[in-house]
């Protein structure tokens, strides 16, 4: 890294992107790509691991080329869950996203079973708190889930 260059704050949200430069070039059809935060809800009631179901949406997204196709992603309510820390999950996801790629907030992901009135931190791993303090994102924060903003990107 050259000495007058810096790092983007892990703070603040960057657009997701697909890595892969052949994937870049050559995007999925508009209608080959269907997961929401909706669906993801939806295959977690019926018994899927919800962090499954995440990395697969998150996947997804990345692939998505323009900001209809993205804003299609979140736009719909998901179902609340048994679990509320998913609830908040998916209002910080939806919030997070629709910053990164200047898109309108989705109405539900403010709704108050969206938020969690004790502290979540998603991994019990040694060292994750710090991290994840130092990391979650903003939207992520306010909700009372903590987890490193690395983590939400894929592909």
């Amino acid at each position: 890294m050259w000495p007058c260059q810096r790092l983007p704050s892990p703070i603040m949200a960057t657009p997701f992107t697909a890595i892969s430069d052949w994937l870049a070039s050559n995007p999925p059809a508009a209608g080959k790509l269907t997961h929401t935060l909706a669906e993801v809800a939806t295959r977690t009631r019926e018994g899927e691991d919800f962090r499954y179901a995440i990395r697969e949406f998150l996947d997804e997204f990345a692939l998505r080329g323009d900001d209809r196709e993205r804003a299609k992603a979140i736009e719909e309510r998901p179902e609340t869950m048994d679990d509320p820390r998913h609830d908040a999950y998916l209002g910080a996801l939806a919030e997070h996203l629709a910053v990164a790629h200047h898109l309108s907030r989705p109405a539900w992901s403010v709704e108050p079973e969206r938020f969690l009135s004790r502290f979540w931190f998603v991994s019990d791993l040694p060292g994750f708190r710090a991290v994840s303090i130092a990391q979650a994102p903003a939207a992520f924060r306010r909700r009372g889930v903590f987890v490193p903003e690395r983590s939400l990107h894929r592909v």
